[in-house]
């Protein structure tokens, strides 16, 4: 090899600011492929519940977003803040929680005669339905996931709204990722009960054919396989 080239080469390793260069360009790799992936598994826990996806976020008109915040009760930086802190330590979980140690004392004949003996206007008649059908199928941490993929969403949309900084939207959101990673073993125990929690906020006015519309949800949910692992490390 011609020594012209060589020797430059070598002067340009032995560089101190080269070499920090170098340092710096692979910090900036690396820094890269960690939010691609923390993107790709938000983008993955909301998928099953919202139309407009969490990369979308970014692009979708702000009244679409508005009107997403007004649905769930927040309209400024204060009820964005309380409603965080609700779905955080609280939450659909909770209710659900509640109704399911209700039930579970029950034999089943004794829940469906139960709920059968409500009356129709009883607002907790239909959560109670919901309960029914999906208490003894889910993973002991229940319907958490539901409130965690909104709890993911809302982050991304405080930040573009503004009622939140980027900075500390993209730490909670990780933390929120990991405290479900650490509540499910997969992406299908994740998905059954973020589609179970979704029927219990709002449960469908046809109710008799719940459970089928359950697992036609869930087999489109599991149909294409999620772009990252599970257990993926995303820090």
């Amino acid at each position: 090899m011609d020594s012209k080239l060589v020797l430059p080469c070598i002067r340009m390793q032995e560089n101190p600011r080269y070499s920090l260069i170098l340092v710096l360009k692979r910090k900036e790799m690396t820094m890269l492929g960690v939010r691609l992936h923390q993107t790709a598994f938000y983008e993955s826990m909301t998928s099953t519940l919202f139309k407009v996806s969490y990369q979308n976020i970014s692009t979708c008109s702000k009244s679409t977003l508005t009107s997403w915040l007004l649905v769930r009760g927040v309209t400024d930086s204060i009820s964005f803040n309380r409603k965080l802190k609700w779905l955080l330590y609280e939450g659909h979980r909770a209710e659900f929680a509640a109704l399911a140690q209700i039930l579970s004392t029950m034999s089943e004949a004794g829940r469906k005669q139960y709920i059968n003996s409500l009356a129709e206007q009883d607002k907790q008649k239909n959560k109670l339905i919901c309960v029914d059908q999906f208490m003894n199928i889910l993973t002991p941490a229940s319907i958490t996931a539901f409130d965690f993929a909104q709890l993911t969403a809302l982050y991304k949309i405080g930040s573009r709204m503004r009622l939140t900084g980027r900075k500390e939207a993209r730490s909670f959101s990780l933390e929120a990722a990991q405290i479900a990673q650490s509540k499910y073993k997969s992406w299908h125990e994740y998905y059954s009960a973020c589609i179970a929690g979704s029927y219990f906020e709002s449960p469908p006015a046809d109710l008799s054919s719940l459970k089928l519309r359950y697992v036609q949800k869930l087999l489109e949910a599991t149909r294409v396989h999620p772009p990252i692992q599970w257990d993926r490390k995303l820090k």
